[in-house]
């Protein structure tokens, strides 16, 4: 058995849509190519957030073909798209994520997450427990830890958050709730976009979107 003393495995887990089918709701408010770079760079700002955190071990990102590289990552490629839950169903069957003592599963659209947030989130991770951060909106899952990566069977979709929380409460008696703002705050809609072109950041996606005069068309 694991000894006290030694270190966790934490493996971070990113399921990435293709990115031509990517934010399909912004399609009133941005061109199909402006969508694509979207979802590239708020995937991009991710990463780079998850890499500066020294308890994670690898960072594996998971999805079909077109599946951008990213320095730093592992890549789990799927024959096609099926769904978010899929994904961590098809990556659990790569022994170097069922290995690991823990999971962090983070979406790839939520750019304003913050390295200590995510130190926070996987603070003192338990062996056996899990961790939920819902979204804006308290109805989906923005960050869920599974120790072991098996713990539950993830329920992203529609109300994942309370999905999450019900069948974690029944198995697990190690359950915390973390609201955490840069976590909660994912792009789906064009309320999303809006919300997040009026808070002035330093994401590569705030660069792309003021550079590209998104900004400026969506706020004018």
């Amino acid at each position: 058995y694991r000894l006290l003393s030694q270190k966790m495995i934490i493996t971070a887990l990113v399921p990435v849509k293709n990115l031509d089918d990517a934010k399909s709701r912004l399609a009133n408010v941005l061109s199909a190519n402006e969508r694509r770079l979207l979802a590239d760079f708020m995937l991009s700002d991710v990463i780079e957030v998850i890499l500066k955190i020294p308890k994670i071990e690898r960072i594996f990102l998971v999805g079909d073909k077109q599946l951008p590289r990213k320095s730093g990552t592992f890549i789990i490629q799927e024959e096609f798209n099926n769904g978010y839950n899929e994904a961590i169903s098809f990556a659990l069957e790569d022994e170097r994520v069922a290995s690991s003592d823990a999971i962090l599963i983070l979406p790839s659209d939520i750019p304003l997450i913050a390295a200590e947030e995510i130190k926070n989130f996987i603070a003192n991770v338990p062996k056996d427990g899990v961790r939920i951060a819902p979204d804006r909106d308290q109805e989906g899952t923005n960050a869920l830890l599974l120790a072991p990566p098996t713990q539950i069977k993830t329920q992203f979709g529609k109300l994942s958050y309370s999905k999450h929380l019900e069948l974690a409460e029944k198995c697990c008696s190690n359950v915390k709730v973390i609201d955490s703002d840069g976590i909660a705050f994912d792009i789906d809609t064009p309320e999303d976009l809006r919300d997040f072109c009026e808070k002035i950041n330093f994401t590569e996606t705030y660069k792309f979107l003021r550079s590209n005069g998104i900004v400026a068309r969506l706020l004018s």
